[in-house]
This record gives structure tokens, C-alpha cells and sequence, in this order.
């Protein structure tokens, strides 16, 4: 129970590995997953895999032992267990370990990698629970930070069933679950053409061409991607913390990748079923909540915008947009940015260092950014655009903006800032 606790609270958290204890628990983990298996061969190798996880100094610390070849070898067999959960940990800390070295380089080589890709794919999509589904997931992200691997998974002839039935698990799952399968996604998102492939599985999975490996993969043909994606982005504030962000987060990927690959056509069916969606998140809700679903309801926001400024981006689905997006609308969002949210206190105050006012900052800068692109396309935008950017209240958002750490919101920032500047009456 101990090394249970352990694996469940060092998961996905960075361990402090000085000291002589971590260097006696990382000894008796490596001894009895050597030793005969037993009932905790399987959790200590768990924690095992959440210690030497993006973790240099454990690494190195366990590479520098003697016996550390013939620890590679006990894990390369655990690859053929009959436990999912068991080869899911072995591979973990044999990625973590090895890869890139030379026993990486072996184990995942052109040769074998395929075999590994399928592997992986079927603990994520069949395996013994969550716990394993999780770990699988990681491990597939991890891999794709290696440029090798990913470009191998490009040339994957099964990745396109494979999306199919990862896609599939988002329907029906618990939050935490589909959580975890909406980073996976994102993380598809990462490398060019496996994006392409995503937005495609998504918007058209009917014209996605099947796998001749029917026995590993079948495609559902009654689901369809796009409208669990549209339900995962609009889950309840009280419900769980990642799920709607890393939906809106995908769709922004989504979106780009329409706008870089020229193919609206197969985008502007599923326009008209999100945006009630997305402008559903830039109202504010009537009866009064505590702080904490505010600043989540205000992230759900900021997501929401960056993807309708995706959409407005190309011209086909900005008409779609300019239908739906009045001007009282995004007069109203920022108005209730000023008032509630501490811009329109000065400086001084608590409320201007907090992470809401920046939130604040970000949505009204953002949705002003919205009403510039729709200003020639929206009645009364054009005017409303103009007299908000003299209000005196936009120089806190502006000057969180031209001060932020993020490339993009300084970017938004100037663009106002250049329209403003010309303006009379500019504060």
C-alpha cells in the first residue's frame, strides 16, 4: 500500500531526488522488479516509471550503476507480459532510460518501431483501466518529442485506423479519461502531418481511409469525432479542470490546420454547430460563483476566442461568424471584464497583480482583436470597436499585454495599440 500511495502521489510531479532515501527506494525498486514477480512487482515499477520521468538526475543516477544492463534486459522481457499495465511501466522507464542511446536506438528502430506503435496503441485503446491508459498515453507523448520517432509515426500505414479508435474513446468516457486522450491528440498536433490527419479523422471521418489491419482497429461508423469534441468543450464548470480547455484547445488546431491546408469546405458544417457553443463561453453566467469557477469560466474564455479567431481567419467561415457575433455582445464581455474583474481600479491595488486581472486583460484585448477583424462585417461593430479604444480603461489591459512573457498576447497588444494610437480621443 506504501508503494501504491507513492506511484499515485509522484504521478506527473516533480521529485527532489537528493538524499540518501530516494537513493535507497530507487535501490529497492530496481532489486525487486529484478526479483520474483509478485504482487508488487507491478507498483513498484509504476513508481519506478514516475521517478525517471523527465527526471536528468535519476536517470543518470541509474545509468551509472553496475547492473544496469542486465535491469535493461529484465525490462525488455517484460515486454511480452500478459499484463498491459506491466509492459505499459517497462516501456515508460525503457524510454525514459535509453532513448536516446544505443539501447534506445535498438529498441525503438526503424525495424521494431511499428511493432511498438501498435503496441502502445492497443494498451491505449484496450487497456486495464485508466491507471494504464494514462501511463500510455505519457509514453506516446514522450516518444514524440524525439524527432526520429515522430517522423517514424508519420509513416505509420496503421496511424489512421489507430486515430479512429483513439477518437472513439472520447465518446462516452469519464472527464479524467477523455482528459487524458485529448492530450494525446494535442500532442498529434505537435508534428505537421499527423495534425493533418486529425483534422481530417475529425471534420471528414468518413472519407478517412481505413487500415488493411481490421483485426487491430475498426472504425465506428455511427460516431462521429466532432460532436464528442463539440460536448467535451462545453462540460460544466464543477466538472473536471482540463477537460472543455483541452477541447477548445485541440479545436484551435484544428482550425489552424484548415486555414494552413486551404480546405473549408469540410469545416463549415461543423462552424455552425460550434459557435453557439464558443459564444455560450463568452457569457457570463447570472447567479453569482465563488472565485475559483470564475478564473475557470475566464480560461474557458480566453480558449473559446483564440479558437473564433482561428474561424475569422478565413473568409468562408467568418461569414458564418459575422451572422451570429453581434457588437452588444463583445461590448458586453469586455464592459464586464472593467467592472468585475479589478482593470478598473488603477494602480495600487491588489487586484492589478492578481491572475484574474490578467485573465481580464487577455479577454478584452483578445475579444477587441475579434471586433477589428469583424468590424467591416458586423452592424454597430465598427463604431463599438472605435469607442472602446478610447476609454481610459484600456491602458491596464494594454500595459499587461506590451509586458507579458507571451509572444501572442504582445502581438495583440500592438495590433490594438496601432489602432488606437492614430485615435483623438486615445487615452
Amino acid at each position: 500500500q506504501s508503494i501504491q500511495l507513492l506511484q499515485k502521489l509522484t504521478y506527473n510531479v516533480p521529485v527532489f531526488c537528493a538524499g540518501a532515501n530516494i537513493d535507497e527506494l530507487i535501490s529497492f525498486l530496481m532489486h525487486h522488479v529484478q526479483s520474483t514477480e509478485d504482487e508488487l512487482t507491478i507498483p513498484c515499477l509504476g513508481l519506478l516509471a514516475n521517478l525517471c520521468r523527465h527526471n536528468l538526475s535519476i536517470q543518470t543516477q541509474i545509468k551509472s550503476l553496475n547492473s544496469v544492463k542486465s535491469f535493461y534486459r529484465t525490462l525488455i522481457s517484460f515486454l511480452a507480459h500478459s499484463s498491459l499495465t506491466m509492459v505499459v511501466f517497462a516501456l515508460s522507464v525503457l524510454s525514459s532510460l535509453t532513448l536516446n542511446e544505443e539501447v534506445g536506438e535498438k529498441l525503438f528502430h526503424a525495424r521494431n518501431i511499428h511493432q511498438t506503435f501498435q503496441l502502445i496503441f492497443n494498451i491505449v485503446v484496450n487497456g486495464d483501466g485508466t491507471l494504464t491508459r494514462k501511463y500510455s498515453v505519457d509514453l506516446l507523448m514522450d516518444l514524440l518529442k524525439n524527432p526520429k520517432v515522430a517522423d517514424y509515426l508519420t509513416r505509420y500505414e496503421h496511424f489512421t485506423s489507430c486515430l479512429g479508435q483513439v477518437l472513439d474513446l472520447l465518446h462516452g468516457r469519464n472527464p479524467d479519461s477523455s482528459s487524458k486522450i485529448l492530450e494525446l491528440l494535442l500532442a498529434f498536433c505537435s508534428v505537421i502531418e499527423l495534425r493533418h490527419t486529425l483534422r481530417q479523422a475529425i471534420l471528414e471521418p468518413s472519407g478517412l481511409p481505413v487500415s488493411g489491419n481490421t483485426r487491430f482497429v475498426t472504425r465506428s461508423k455511427t460516431f462521429e469525432p466532432s460532436v464528442a469534441l463539440v460536448h467535451l468543450s462545453n462540460q460544466p464548470l464543477e466538472g473536471s479542470e482540463d477537460c472543455s480547455v483541452l477541447a477548445l484547445q485541440l479545436l484551435k488546431e484544428i482550425f489552424e490546420d484548415v486555414i494552413n491546408t486551404g480546405n473549408s469546405a469540410s469545416a463549415e458544417h461543423f462552424v455552425d454547430l460550434l459557435l453557439p457553443v464558443l459564444l455560450d463561453h463568452l457569457r457570463m453566467p447570472e447567479q453569482i460563483m465563488d472565485e475559483l469557477l470564475v478564473k475557470k469560466k475566464h480560461e474557458r474564455m480566453v480558449k473559446a476566442i483564440n479558437v473564433l479567431t482561428n474561424i475569422l481567419l478565413y473568409d468562408i467561415l467568418k461569414m458564418h461568424a459575422s451572422k451570429v457575433l453581434t457588437a452588444s455582445q463583445c461590448v458586453s464581455l469586455i464592459e464586464h471584464q472593467f467592472t468585475y474583474s479589478g482593470i478598473d481600479t488603477g494602480y495600487g491595488t491588489k487586484a492589478v497583480d492578481s491572475k484574474m486581472c490578467k485573465l481580464a486583460a487577455d479577454i478584452i484585448l483578445k475579444t477587441l482583436d475579434l471586433m477589428s477583424r469583424l468590424k467591416q462585417d458586423v452592424p454597430g461593430m465598427e463604431v463599438s470597436f472605435y469607442k472602446i479604444l478610447q476609454d481610459q480603461r484600456l491602458i491596464m489591459p494594454l500595459t499587461f499585454a506590451l509586458t507579458s512573457d507571451h509572444r501572442e498576447q504582445v502581438k495583440v497588444g500592438l495590433g490594438i495599440l496601432f489602432e488606437a494610437a492614430p485615435l483623438p480621443d486615445f487615452p
